[in-house]
């Protein structure tokens, strides 16, 4: 079961996303010199100093393991950046509005299959619109990387993309939104 899952993870993951497992090792997270991998420190750092949405896995039905559970990230946050580097979560929702968000002119775009969109808004407003692009392997970041491959397509086949009408019409509304509130903009004056 154990290299079944793990050739799932190199194939589909790693194959179709692109993604580096080595973002999730703990050992490559505690190196602190500077490369081109060094958002992956920088990434869990917000996670474990401020953000604190750990991906735990759900009760049932999941292929994620039990163990990652939020234990687990916590000793993640310990082992590699050291003792005391936990989230305030009552201070980050307090800071940030939580759910009530203290803000306005904010486009919130979440792939349908992003396991992240639940952190983020949910109901669309006029002054912070909402959108979920829904697609074949819609994830985190859909909006800004453009219409996923289908992993049943053949590869280098530009048609494999699996709804990029979808993508685009979000963008399309992201555009307009921000040029409407470009357009509501006062000049600034010169003293």
């Amino acid at each position: 079961m154990q290299n079944a899952y793990a050739k799932y993870i190199e194939e589909y993951y790693v194959g179709s996303f692109g993604y580096e497992v080595q973002s999730y090792n703990q050992e490559h997270l505690k190196n602190t010199t500077l490369s081109d991998s060094t958002a992956d420190r920088l990434w869990w750092f917000q996670v474990c100093s401020e953000v604190a949405y750990f991906q735990v896995a759900p009760a049932n039905d999941s292929i994620r393991s039990s163990k990652v559970d939020t234990r687990y990230h916590l000793d993640l946050c310990k082992n590699v950046f050291g003792e005391g580097v936990y989230p305030p979560v009552d201070a980050t929702n307090l800071y940030y509005g939580g759910t009530d968000i203290a803000g306005s002119k904010i486009v919130f775009t979440n792939g349908s299959q992003d396991p992240w969109r639940r952190a983020s808004k949910q109901v669309s407003s006029p002054s912070m619109p909402s959108y979920i692009i829904t697609c074949e392997n819609c994830g985190h970041g859909t909006d800004l990387r453009g219409c996923p491959q289908s992993p049943s397509a053949p590869e280098g086949d530009p048609s494999n993309c699996s709804s990029p009408d979808v993508v685009n019409k979000v963008r399309q509304k992201m555009i307009e939104h921000i040029d409407l509130w470009l357009s509501q903009c006062q000049p600034v004056t010169s003293f």
